[in-house]
């Protein structure tokens, strides 16, 4: 039998010991390809040569990025009082009672825009830390 390992559309010979078992097979391959180390495997055999294709299992990284992506676009609440607040100011309508009458708002607004802060630090860094991973689209 032959044994032919398919990866990113390049046909790889192998070694009938090395084909034979799945595990075998990934740690061999994840030496020139890290990226296949948890591929999936699919076996087809014509003739006496089998087709070994290996199919990498979509990761986490990025899944921050489509979180955000997939939020619905609206803007910081601490930012839109503050807009409100400078308003006020420029109509000359700002005055002590006006912005008492706003303290719950503002409170409301800070703990929220803290909140903001918080999470987007938090996705930011989760992004910074993840590794490097090689695309699918070969680069001309």
């Amino acid at each position: 039998m032959k044994y032919i390992a398919i990866i990113e559309g390049q046909e790889i010979s192998l070694d009938e010991a090395i084909a034979q078992d799945d595990n075998t097979l990934k740690t061999a391959i994840s030496v020139y390809f890290p990226e296949y180390a948890n591929a999936e495997i699919e076996r087809q055999t014509t003739d006496d040569t089998v087709s070994i294709r290996l199919v990498k299992k979509a990761g986490t990284k990025g899944s921050q990025f489509r979180e955000f992506k997939n939020s619905s676009e609206e803007i910081n609440p601490a930012l839109k009082l503050g807009w409100q607040i400078k308003l006020l100011e420029i109509k000359n309508q700002i005055s002590l009672e006006n912005l008492i009458t706003l303290q719950p708002e503002i409170e409301k607004a800070i703990k929220l825009g803290q909140n903001w802060e918080t999470y987007i630090e938090k996705v930011t860094l989760s992004l910074k830390h993840q590794p490097a991973a090689t695309s699918k689209y070969p680069v001309l």
